[in-house]
């Protein structure tokens, strides 16, 4: 099972939130609270991008 390390990716989500835009911001949010089961590769993939962070960053297998 994976899921996100939400604190983590409020922390970056925060840290960016001059970098990136209103758009980008809002998907980052609805991508999180819809949950890491099911998500593909490129989801992910686009928010370690928009992040500037790696996988093991924003999830975790538990």
């Amino acid at each position: 099972m994976i899921r996100f390390k939400q604190k983590a990716i409020e922390k970056l989500l925060e840290d960016r939130k001059p970098e990136i835009n209103l758009t980008t911001y809002q998907h980052i949010k609805k991508t999180i609270e819809q949950g890491a089961e099911g998500m593909d590769p490129y989801t992910l993939s686009n928010i370690c991008r928009d992040l500037k962070c790696l996988p093991t960053d924003v999830v975790e297998y538990i």
